[in-house]
């Protein structure tokens, strides 16, 4: 059974309480300080005292917070005032004060109190200032940081466009160098010349009147596009196509191959003169002109197919399903010629 010593300790000579001291080791040899009131050294701890100096207050001055902070004022010169507190340290009596000591020391207690509330206020004004700057340039860097991205991401959208437009007048160039080819295997070199100037040609009267109808177009509700009217052609696979479908129209008698001709260039040219008039875009598959005119001869259907018109956007329509204006033009340069010649 350990030993215990009870002590009494005064309190400003007006209580005292009991404290026990340790008066033999405890866990394998290690002396524990004397107990104080944890609730009061906490309190002391918040308003500045350092532990050791604010444990020895308590012990020696007394259980009471104005004791402690006035044993701590009455000895702060000493060498030992932040030293831990001795296992057998033993409270030694005090000098009982008078009633005009008692109320000085209360006084300088309070001032005391109020100076270190004040000095934990200005700190925590200084803290929050340098908070708020520091929230304020980060919100600055923040900022300056989703200006350069965007600004990145504009100039990459920038540069993809440009990318893209290069992209486009590139094969726009391979495409025109591939029907001038596929025109001289035909026609000969002579006779492709001709069909390249006046496809020229065309389209220059075409941009003039794109030109004009501009401002009328930017005023009227735009049309409705034709489901799949976005797609892209396949050119080499479109040509070959169109040669076959050729052959076998050569095979038609002159006038029915002549009327065959002669209405589809009529399709095609209207498409390229009004371009967004979704209605000539459109062919009723079991109209009777059509069926006249182009399905009785043999390859005019397989020549519509190849140029674009597809069967399976719409139910009882071909439909043309691209928007290729130099396609259409070539289209319409041969088809005027294949109508001379027949």
């Amino acid at each position: 059974m350990e030993d215990k010593e009870l002590v009494k300790v005064e309190d400003g000579g007006s209580e005292s309480v009991e404290a026990a001291v340790e008066s033999s080791p405890v866990d394998g040899g290690v002396n524990l300080p004397p107990p104080v009131d944890e609730a009061l050294l906490a309190e002391m701890i918040e308003m500045g005292f350092p532990k050791n100096r604010a444990m020895r207050g308590l012990f020696y001055g007394g259980s009471t917070l104005e004791a402690a902070i006035t044993w701590i004022g009455e000895h702060d010169q000493e060498s030992d005032i932040n030293d831990p507190l001795p296992a057998d340290a033993v409270a030694k009596p005090r000098k009982e004060r008078t009633a005009e000591e008692k109320a000085a020391k209360a006084e300088e207690l309070k001032q005391r109190i109020a100076e270190n509330r004040r000095v934990q206020a200005e700190n925590e004004k200084v803290s929050e200032k340098t908070r708020e700057k520091e929230r304020i340039q980060r919100g600055k860097q923040m900022a300056e940081t989703r200006r350069v991205v965007e600004e990145q991401e504009r100039q990459r959208a920038i540069d993809l466009r440009r990318k893209d437009k290069e992209d486009e007048a590139r094969e726009r160039e391979r495409l025109r160098q591939l029907l001038r080819e596929d025109r001289i295997r035909r026609f000969g070199v002579e006779k492709a010349n001709e069909l390249e100037k006046r496809s020229e040609e065309a389209a220059a009267r075409k941009k003039v009147e794109m030109d004009l109808q501009k401002q009328k177009q930017s005023k009227e509700k735009a049309m409705p596009e034709v489901s799949g009217q976005g797609e892209t052609i396949d050119l080499e696979k479109a040509l070959k196509e169109m040669s076959a479908a050729v052959l076998k129209l050569d095979g038609s008698p002159a006038d029915v191959r002549k009327i065959c001709y002669g209405t589809m260039l009529k399709y095609i040219t209207n498409i390229i003169n009004q371009p967004r008039e979704v209605k000539l875009r459109k062919i009723r598959r079991e109209n009777a002109a059509f069926q006249k005119r182009v399905i009785a001869a043999d390859g005019g259907l397989d020549y519509l197919r190849a140029v674009g018109f597809r069967e399976d956007i719409e139910e009882g329509f071909l439909v043309l399903a691209h928007s290729d204006m130099l396609l259409l033009n070539r289209v319409r340069g041969d088809l005027e010629l294949y109508s001379s010649k027949t």
